[in-house]
C-alpha cells in the first residue's frame, strides 16, 4: 500500500473480537523493534469500554514486547462520546453487536467518514452516518442467512438511505455471498453510489 505504519498516530477499535483487534499486537511490537527506527511521537488508541482491561490482559501475556518504551501510549475508552483532537474530531456511538461495540465518525475540515464496525441495524449507526461523505458499513451475510448483530445488503442500504449518506462503502463480506449481486441487492434500498471494498482500495473523501 506504500503506507508507513510508523506514522500511525491513532488506532481505533470498534470491539474486541479477534478479527478486529489481533493486528494491534503486531503494531505495538513493531513500534519498539523496527530496525533503524525509534518512535517518539505519542500513540493514541480509541476503543470501547473495557479497552484498558483488554490492554492489561495483552500486556500480561506479551509484557515488555508491546509496552511503549520511547513514546507515550494513551488509551481512550469511548461509548456515547465526542473527542476533539488538534485538527479533527471523533464521535462514537454504541452499536448493536457485542457488548460495548461502538461505531466511529471522523470529522476533518468539513468532511466526514463513518465506520460501523460490526453491527446490526440500529438507530445509533443511522444517526452517526447522518449526511456522511463516506459511510463504511459491514455487510456480512445475504438476506437468507441473516445473523443477529450483522448487516445484509438491504439493511446496509436502508441505513445509508435513512442517514442520507453521500457514498456507501460495503465491507466485511463472508464467503456465503458467492453468487450474490451485493450491489444490486443493496441498491434496492439506497440509490446513491455503492462501492464494494477490495484489498488495497483507496478512496478520496
Amino acid at each position: 500500500m506504500g503506507l508507513d505504519f510508523r506514522k500511525v498516530d491513532f488506532h481505533c477499535l470498534t470491539h474486541f473480537h479477534p478479527d478486529h483487534v489481533i493486528d494491534l499486537i503486531s503494531l505495538l511490537f513493531a513500534m519498539n523493534y523496527t530496525v533503524d527506527f525509534t518512535r517518539f511521537d505519542p500513540l493514541r488508541i480509541i476503543g470501547p469500554a473495557g479497552l484498558k482491561d483488554f490492554f492489561a490482559k495483552m500486556r500480561g501475556i506479551f509484557g515488555r514486547w508491546i509496552e511503549a518504551h520511547t513514546y507515550s501510549l494513551s488509551l481512550h475508552e469511548a461509548g456515547n462520546s465526542e473527542i476533539d483532537f488538534e485538527d479533527f474530531s471523533v464521535q462514537t456511538r454504541p452499536v448493536l453487536h457485542s457488548e460495548n461495540s461502538i461505531g466511529f465518525r471522523v470529522n476533518v475540515a468539513g468532511r466526514s467518514m463513518v465506520y460501523s464496525g460490526d453491527t446490526g441495524y440500529c438507530g445509533n449507526i443511522v444517526a452517526l452516518g447522518k449526511e456522511a461523505d463516506l459511510l463504511v458499513l459491514e455487510c456480512s451475510y445475504p438476506e437468507e442467512r441473516k445473523k443477529e448483530g450483522h448487516l445484509t445488503p438491504a439493511l446496509a442500504g436502508r441505513i445509508a438511505r435513512e442517514a442520507g449518506a453521500k457514498k456507501l462503502l460495503l465491507t466485511h463480506f463472508y464467503p456465503v455471498f458467492g453468487g450474490h449481486d451485493i450491489r444490486q441487492e443493496c441498491g434496492q434500498e439506497f440509490s446513491g453510489e455503492i462501492v464494494l471494498a477490495v484489498d488495497g482500495m483507496k478512496l478520496e473523501i
